[in-house]
């Protein structure tokens, strides 16, 4: 290699190597900011994470008060038609207090035996008319007798 070649060759690699300089600052200004944008993406899904661990918590929390309120209702009904079970038997006397409310629990019964006996009372309705309609349809009809040669009119 010739003195002139070699220094040609010189001259080309430096530029190269300012280019790849340039290159190297901007690549590397390139990287950190996808860094810095991958990091703030990590840091928003750990919110998030964070986010949907406390609804869940919330979801189970307000699960748990709605089964507790259920055991709850449950409990008391049983409790309330056992002591009026009690009461109808003449096992138990409440006090006065309550008059108000075993009136109630009476007329909502009176109510229920009352609908009982319309409903019975439709079903027996229906069955009468089924019977007579099936009586109809299984009576024997009239024979009528054409004569030939007469048209119907």
């Amino acid at each position: 290699m010739t003195g002139s070649e070699s220094a040609r060759y010189a001259i080309v690699d430096f530029s190269r190597s300012v280019t790849d300089l340039a290159a190297d600052s901007k690549q590397s200004e390139v990287v950190k900011q996808i860094n810095e944008a991958f990091q703030a993406a990590q840091d928003r899904l750990a919110q998030l994470r964070e986010a949907v661990e406390r609804n869940t918590d919330l979801a189970r929390a307000n699960a748990r008060t709605t089964v507790l309120k259920d055991q709850k209702e449950k409990a008391l009904k049983e409790l309330g038609e056992a002591v009026w079970r009690q009461v109808q038997k003449g096992r138990l006397d409440l006090p006065a207090g309550f008059g108000v409310a075993l009136k109630a629990v009476e007329a909502a019964e009176q109510a229920v035996e009352a609908h009982a006996r319309e409903l019975t009372d439709l079903l027996r309705e229906g069955e009468e008319v089924a019977q007579r309609l099936n009586e109809q349809k299984n009576a024997p009809k009239p024979q009528r007798v054409l004569v030939p040669g007469a048209k119907k009119r």
